[in-house]
């Protein structure tokens, strides 16, 4: 690299500083001038330190001192207790060094670059038996940085126990500079005057471990000099022998041999998969990247830069791969149901805080259990000064009132009392959880706030009554045609969070009784699709990737946790909720309040019969299941079919009669049993800026179902920017071997089989928590929600017109991959010769041996002659709202039966009864105003 300075007479004197000029003697050049003098005391001659201390309470001082009968800042740290560094520093918004920096930005991008130093005399005063080296430094930086085009520290923090000032054990001042610390040269790069610096601060910094004696160095003489113009034309060297050290489950240490450039290298940038996610000074050649999810593989690459913008080639790649996950404090396993929920209950006291004082359930638990109960009282006092928009949220401290509320303040008490009366709880035309949140919410304010009226001017028993009829009119439109958010893990907790509330506070027995029996039903369901673990059925709501997984390595705090602390698992659930989240996603934890259902004063228990259906560990059904309405309330059909096998399951979903546009289904759900995190694959559409992966347009994607075999079809609605099919292949361990032959996409997941392919070309990306959420969506909101929880090869085609097929198998029907992958290119046959028809038509011989024919048709009509299997339509009107081994109930039926066995209980709506028979039943009836 060539360095060109300028040759004006002022340079020669910049040169001077370094080496004198041939030929001229040094004593005949000035002094360059100290660009610090005009706006501080430099010299301490003033007898007052120039410096501010940035904290009082870290054990640090400072005072003006004799050293050699000169005066000298002596800055100071002591232990105290604290480990805290002792900052001071001067800030100069105004001055003569801001405003030469300045002026040399303000030169036109490309002219040459000015170089500053700093000098100053140093003397160590009093040596600490711990000091910590690397925060005993100084440092020059900037304000309205963007270290891009003005770095926030050109003078980094360098240590100064390696210069011979610091470790001179004389006493005496001696000088430190670039000679000492090259950093302390720094390069000012025009830019136009683009971005100029706000401030300019010269920092110390001192600090002692804790229970070390005092350390403090003594300064004097501070300058910062301009030393020049440079042009440099050449980039650095390219780092060389990239390493990475023993990686962490979250993080991957590297180091690098340094680069070389003729102006000093200021820094390198470090990328993670082709993503810049650190940067460090020129004298730094380790990182330390961080926020990386566990057991999982990245590609890591270096480069440097130096002052004037040039960067380096990079260096060459490096594979790494973070450690397994190991949770700090996984469930007891195999456990029992209340072992399970204590744990849950612990985890909701121990929830982890961000963002301000949001986790009601955490400061409820604690308040309940009488622990941090100062701290908790303020921070719930916080939220019931506040106004909330979510419905959820009234909900939530509602539960927190009735909870804890006899530890409330009457001052407290008159907040609570503030809060409930800010809302509205009419009837609103608003999605099934938000509804059912603000009736229930609206009758515990008639019954245990009488006083309080809404924003309507509704209270007491009006109140009362008005959200009666709305809670009631939701139950029995639910428990005949279906919880609209049906397995929805962000949002049927809520709706289900709402009628454990009427059941547990409300003293209307005949409400009581309603709200009993549709969380009957709603046990009934998951424990029918609960298989060991896993919940094995196509979604409703499902928006994110937080709200497809779920599973014994971690699941988010739904109703699947719930159902988890009495179904148990095959394995020990590591990690419940945000609190325990490997993702560097968005903390939501104003969502997680199914730990209050973990409260061991809760009144309900689900039913014995339910928890026997959950707890059964050789599920090997087809069941068949129907949805009449969607979350607006409004009528829609949604069939929806599952295939499960003791370790593993696939179901899918189909609508019609469709009155509105709901996209958050997930229409394909295919879930096996593994020790590694996220063994789920599932098939979905882009819509919007919404994530890849999630969301589903019904109108544009139609799904079938024969057993083991699913088939889709796809038509564009004419947007080239959505058309995409996205095929989701998690990256997580879960998947053993993935190949490709003959067209279909393989794969071995240890407990079964499974091949996929499209209709059309696709193309391989991959996207793991740490990229951007519009890597490979282009169109994807950049939002820390919409970031993918695990990462995936996702399989992706692009075309107006698409199809694709997905076959299962079991272990125990094929012996092996390559007998499975055989049996495929033997003995199916795929027709895509009328994928690009007006109607896409898609036919499939099957592995069972079934002909499945699949045409595009209208989800706001009624089933047609458009799903066949060997040539007759799937009689999805003939579905019922439950049919399977264990469920049955007619649609819009007032009667739904749960049997095992001789074990049966039939709930009749029609009078709000409940029949049981066999074991232990022996024909006992229980009714509407019976206390259940």
């Amino acid at each position: 690299m060539k360095v060109l300075y300028a040759t004006a007479a002022s340079v020669c004197v910049t040169v001077l500083l370094a080496a004198p000029c041939q030929g001229v003697a040094a004593a005949a050049a000035d002094p360059p001038a100290n660009l610090l003098a005009a706006d501080m005391d430099t010299t301490m001659d003033s007898g007052t330190s120039p410096l501010t201390q940035g904290s009082t309470t870290t054990g640090g001082s400072q005072q003006i001192v004799s050293v050699g009968g000169d005066n000298a800042l002596q800055l100071s740290d002591a232990s105290d207790g604290t480990n805290l560094a002792s900052y001071f520093y001067h800030r100069f918004s105004t001055g003569l060094l801001k405003d030469r920096i300045n002026a040399v930005y303000s030169e036109p991008a490309g002219s040459p670059a000015e170089q500053f130093v700093l000098t100053f005399d140093l003397a160590r005063t009093q040596a600490s038996d711990k000091p910590v080296a690397k925060d005993i430094y100084a440092r020059v930086s900037f304000g309205n940085f963007d270290n891009a085009t003005v770095p926030q520290f050109p003078v980094p923090p360098v240590s100064l126990t390696t210069t011979a000032a610091y470790q001179n054990t004389s006493g005496a001042l001696q000088p430190v500079s670039d000679t000492d610390i090259p950093q302390y040269r720094f390069t000012i790069v025009p830019n136009g005057g683009t971005r100029l610096v706000s401030t300019v601060e010269l920092g110390f910094q001192v600090r002692v471990d804790t229970g070390g004696t005092d350390e403090a160095v003594a300064v004097d003489n501070l300058d910062v000099y301009d030393a020049g113009s440079v042009t440099d034309t050449a980039p650095p060297t390219a780092p060389t022998s990239l390493i990475a050290g023993t990686p962490g489950q979250n993080s991957v240490p590297l180091g690098w041999s340094p680069s070389t450039d003729d102006t000093g290298v200021t820094g390198y940038d470090v990328f993670r998969d082709g993503y810049q996610v650190a940067s460090v000074s020129g004298s730094t050649t380790t990182a330390v990247v961080g926020g990386l999810m566990p057991g999982t593989g990245y590609d890591f690459t270096v480069r440097a830069k130096d002052a004037f913008g040039h960067v380096s080639a990079m260096s060459a790649p490096l594979h790494a791969t973070t450690s397994a996950y190991v949770p700090d404090n996984p469930a007891p396993y195999p456990g029992t149901q209340q072992t399970r929920s204590q744990w849950l209950w612990d985890k909701t006291k121990a929830m982890k805080e961000e963002d301000g004082p949001i986790n009601v359930a955490q400061y409820t638990a604690q308040l309940v259990d009488h622990e941090n109960t100062t701290a908790a009282l303020t921070k719930l006092d916080t939220l019931y000064k506040g106004y909330d928009y979510e419905e959820y949220k009234w909900l939530s401290r509602m539960y927190a009132y009735l909870m804890a509320g006899d530890q409330f303040s009457a001052a407290m008490l008159q907040d609570v009392a503030t809060y409930f009366g800010q809302y509205s709880y009419k009837k609103l035309p608003q999605t099934e959880n938000l509804r059912m949140s603000t009736y229930v919410t609206g009758y515990l304010v008639g019954q245990y706030l009488p006083g309080v009226a809404d924003t309507d001017g509704t209270s007491g028993a009006a109140l009362m009554a008005e959200s009666k009829a709305n809670i009631e009119e939701m139950v029995q439109q639910a428990v005949k045609d279906g919880w609209a958010e049906y397995e929805s893990p962000e949002y049927t907790i809520m709706t289900y969070f709402g009628l454990n509330a009427i059941y547990q506070w409300s003293t209307d027995q005949e409400l009581r009784t309603e709200a009993k029996t549709a969380m009957d039903v709603m046990w009934f369901e998951w424990a029918n699709d609960w298989d060991d673990g896993y919940l094995v059925s196509s979604e409703s709501r499902a928006k994110g990737d937080l709200a497809s997984v779920g599973d014994p390595t971690w699941r988010p705090a739904d109703h699947t946790a719930l159902a988890w602390t009495y179904f148990g698992e095959h394995r020990a659930q590591e990690g419940v909720g945000e609190s325990d989240n490997p993702a560097p996603d968005a903390y939501r934890p104003d969502l997680e309040y199914v730990g209050l259902l973990a409260w061991s004063g809760t009144a309900y228990q689900p039913p014995a019969l339910a928890v026997r259906i959950g707890r059964m560990t050789d599920k090997s059904y087809t069941a068949y299941k129907t949805n009449l309405q969607n979350s607006s309330g409004d009528p829609t059909d949604i069939y929806r079919t599952s295939y499960v096998r003791p370790t593993w399951g696939l179901a899918t979903e189909v609508q019609y009669r469709r009155t509105d546009e709901w996209l958050e289904d997930q229409p394909l759900d295919l879930r096996w049993q593994s020790d590694a995190a996220d063994p789920l694959f599932r098939v979905s559409i882009d819509q919007g800026n919404a994530p890849v992966g999630n969301y589903d347009d019904p109108a544009e994607q139609r799904v079938m179902q024969d057993g083991p075999t699913a088939l889709g079809v796809y038509k564009s609605s004419g947007d080239s920017t959505e058309n995409y099919l996205n095929a989701l292949f998690p990256d997580t361990g879960s998947i053993k071997e993935r190949r490709q032959v003959d067209g279909w996409t393989v794969v071995d997941t240890g407990t079964m089989y499974f091949a996929f392919r499209t209709a059309q070309p696709a193309t391989w990306y991959h996207q793991t928590p740490n990229d951007p959420s519009n890597k490979v969506k282009t169109t994807t909101q950049i939002h820390p929600t919409t970031t993918l929880s695990y990462s995936y090869d996702i399989l992706r085609s692009q075309a107006d017109t698409n199809g694709w097929v997905l076959e299962t198998g079991d272990t125990s029907t094929y012996a092996s991959l390559d007998a499975f992958a055989t049996a495929l290119t033997t003995r199916t046959r795929l027709d895509t010769s009328h994928i690009g028809d007006a109607e896409p038509r898609l036919v499939y011989h099957s592995l069972s041996g079934h002909d499945l024919d699949l045409t595009f048709d209208d989800p706001a009509q009624a089933p047609g002659a458009t799903h066949l299997v060997d040539g007759k339509p799937i009689r999805y009107d003939a579905f019922k709202l439950f049919d399977t081994p264990w469920l049955q109930q007619d649609r819009q039926g007032t009667k739904f039966t749960a049997r095992v066995g001789s074990q049966c209980v039939v709930y009749d709506f029609s009078d709000w009864s409940v029949t049981s028979r066999g074991p232990g039943g022996n024909g006992r009836r229980s009714g509407r105003g019976a206390k259940p």
